[in-house]
């Protein structure tokens, strides 16, 4: 019988769905699996230039089967390799005879619950194949026309959707990859809407929200520990809207810096707010707006000196103790670590003062918190 438009409608709909599921298709293959009377429905990707199972999502299987499938039996079975957009069934690719002394099927395949098959392979630009395969019991019967028809009119729609689910999965590995090196560099990172909420943190932004470290969440918005700085966050978020993102000049696309003075002794914290660009200018008011960047104080860190050198322009003595001066150190303390006199510390940080046009330490320690913070940004 002839699939109706709403099946067909259905099937296109949860087969472009199942991108983002997790495990991918799941929807799909349970809708494709009723429609073709079957006992499991599964997909199988392999990346480009390999033969290997990179991905498997079954509906209807066991999970033991479907684990043995792709670690060991999968390059034994016999239904393998159809020619690009064929949709054909397993007794008629290998043979009624033929696959009645097969030994896969006589060793697995029945005894797993797996009579016939009705499968279709396509192949994407990018060289990833799709396998679709539908399984009845060995006590049924084999597909019939209408079945295989169906699995036809939807395979432009798989190749499309696997296309896009590859596009998809290289953008969440970058992100992963994005939020882990942000980590390692010590570096909270917010994703931020126009009204200030929060929409996506990494490791270091849950730490830096758990420590009394001026940062917090109210309301699901991110709040400075500082009127001033509020403000200023508050005004960056305003402006977006009138930016569009393609046609910004180049000097537009650096971080906004905003300093929060967090009180005697304690290094200030640095925040960077990236405005984000939207490819086709589609803004809601709960898509992401601005990236957040914070430098994670943490105790005992230190700034490297040759980095501090390198950023002032200053001797290796005076970077050394402009280093101890960034992380929070008195004068007194910075030339007891050094084991130089007071005198000698004091003259240091006069010449520093000379080279980089700063008048007060505390003016020298935002700048090197400051410029030093782009770093993990850029």
């Amino acid at each position: 019988m002839p699939t109706s438009f709403d099946v067909f409608s259905g099937l296109v709909r949860e087969l472009y769905a199942g991108v983002i599921e997790t495990p991918p298709w799941e929807r799909f293959l349970e809708c494709m699996r009723r429609e073709a009377d079957g006992t499991a429905a599964l997909i199988m990707l392999s990346p480009p230039g390999s033969a290997a199972v990179n991905l498997l999502s079954v509906v209807g299987g066991r999970p033991e089967v479907s684990n043995a499938y792709r670690e060991q039996l999968f390059a034994l079975e016999p239904f393998l390799d159809l020619s690009e957009g064929e949709v054909t069934t397993l007794h008629r690719f290998v043979g009624a005879r033929e696959l009645e002394l097969n030994e896969y099927y006589n060793r697995f395949m029945r005894p797993w619950g797996v009579g016939f098959v009705l499968g279709a392979d396509v192949r994407t630009a990018a060289g990833y194949t799709a396998r679709l395969r539908v399984c009845r019991a060995p006590e049924a019967s084999d597909f019939a026309a209408d079945v295989c028809e169906l699995v036809a009119t939807l395979l432009a729609h798989l190749r499309q959707a696997v296309e896009i689910f590859d596009r998809v999965h290289r953008l969440q590995v970058g992100e992963i990859e994005l939020a882990d090196v942000l980590d390692r560099f010590g570096v909270a990172s917010f994703l931020l809407d126009a009204s200030g909420r929060v929409s996506h943190t990494n490791g270091s932004a849950v730490a830096l929200l758990s420590g009394d470290h001026g940062l917090t969440l109210r309301d699901g918005r991110l709040l400075l520990g500082s009127d001033a700085a509020q403000r200023r966050l508050a005004r960056i978020l305003a402006g977006a809207h009138g930016a569009h993102g393609l046609g910004e000049e180049p000097g537009r696309r650096l971080p906004a810096v905003i300093t929060v003075p967090r009180g005697t002794g304690s290094l200030p914290l640095v925040v960077a707010v990236r405005l984000l660009r939207s490819p086709a200018d589609l803004r809601a008011e709960h898509t992401p707006l601005a990236a957040v960047y914070v430098s994670r104080p943490e105790p005992g860190r230190t700034v490297p000196a040759e980095l501090v050198r390198e950023l002032l322009g200053v001797t290796r003595a005076e970077a050394a103790l402009a280093s101890r001066l960034a992380c929070g150190a008195t004068i007194d303390e910075a030339a007891g670590d050094l084991g130089i006199a007071r005198a000698t510390a004091r003259t240091q940080l006069y010449s520093i003062f000379r080279k980089t046009g700063l008048h007060r330490q505390s003016e020298l320690v935002s700048l090197i918190a400051e410029t030093s913070a782009r770093f993990p940004l850029g």
